[in-house]
């Protein structure tokens, strides 16, 4: 299980000092981008600031009501590796994935608690990974929802090849549970970044997996 944190910024100086403090604890992080329709809030992102202050791969968590605009921002942005898209936001899922495509990412689709990962079966031969919410997608600092982990475990019981995610309520309270899933990658934010030193909230999550899974 790996770590990769979830930045979820309000300008340019808070992403400089988020990325400044986990990037030497991590090989990739996630960029939350929220345009204020798909979800209430809205987040900072700017492709050439972050192409400039990143030195780790970055996973695009696209919160917006068209992610194939958006993701034309990043096109030039080489620590872009992987594109993140929610299934709620799209009408049609086949056609966005079939333009995503296009591009030179890998490509995953991220579900919100209440959407069943059937939906998206025809499609998995398609993509890379599949994150699952643990909340309501928007804000920091919710609680988890029980039933997402339980979804987890369905999904990998019979995908066990697809690289998982978790994102939203990821947190020292919540790993052992979320350790159980085997989900391949936890999305920590403020467990992160709600303290003085991200690196060391890092280092002390993956102690306890570690601890958990060995």
């Amino acid at each position: 299980m790996i770590i990769i944190p979830s930045v979820l910024v309000q300008s340019k100086e808070e992403f400089i000092k988020q990325i400044t403090g986990v990037q030497t604890a991590v090989e990739m992080i996630q960029l939350d981008i929220a345009d204020g329709k798909f979800v209430p809030n809205t987040t900072w992102a700017d492709p050439d600031v972050v192409e400039e202050y990143t030195n780790i791969d970055v996973e695009l968590h696209l919160m917006v009501g068209d992610p194939l605009k958006e993701v034309e921002r990043w096109t030039a942005t080489e620590v872009v590796k992987r594109i993140l898209f929610h299934y709620e936001a799209v009408d049609d899922f086949a056609g966005t994935l079939e333009q995503l495509k296009k591009y030179n990412w890998e490509i995953g689709v991220v579900l919100n608690p209440g959407t069943d990962f059937k939906l998206i079966e025809p499609y998995l031969s398609d993509l890379d990974s599949v994150m699952f919410m643990g909340v309501v997608p928007g804000f920091q600092g919710q609680g988890l929802i029980p039933e997402v982990l339980e979804s987890i475990i369905r999904f990998n019981s019979k995908y066990s090849h697809i690289f998982t995610e978790i994102d939203g309520a990821v947190n020292l309270e919540t790993l052992p549970d979320i350790i159980q899933t085997e989900v391949k990658a936890i999305c920590p934010g403020s467990a992160v970044f709600g303290g003085d030193n991200p690196a060391k909230s890092v280092a002390k999550m993956n102690e306890v997996i570690n601890t958990l899974t060995n």
